[in-house]
């Protein structure tokens, strides 16, 4: 994906939008994707996730939810969202570009 391509657009009325990826910040070692954030369970750069994108009512929980769903990884990162009101995400995959998990309430 180019970097000046816009991947959607959605209206927002109230709440923040944060988005936490590995997009920008990575370094290639043995041709493998080695992003900037690090899972502090194993000290290793996370993988799976290429961004997550929350959608939540104050700024500072959307933040955090950001990078803890992208070192939690999709499975656990959505069934995390949908137990939480007024909080929805969008997760790009890193095995398929194009490929996103979409959770709304």
């Amino acid at each position: 994906m180019n970097k000046g391509h816009i991947f959607a657009t959605l209206p927002l009325i109230e709440g923040a939008v944060v988005t936490s990826g590995d997009y920008e910040k990575y370094t290639l070692i043995d041709n493998k994707r080695r992003g900037h954030i690090i899972n502090p369970k194993t000290g290793y750069p996370t993988s799976g996730l290429i961004s997550v994108t929350i959608f939540a009512p104050q700024a500072e929980l959307a933040d955090a939810l950001a990078t803890a769903i992208f070192v939690m990884g999709k499975e656990i990162g959505m069934d995390r969202i949908a137990q939480l009101p007024n909080v929805s995400c969008i997760l790009r995959l890193s095995s398929n570009k194009h490929m996103c998990y979409l959770c709304f309430h």
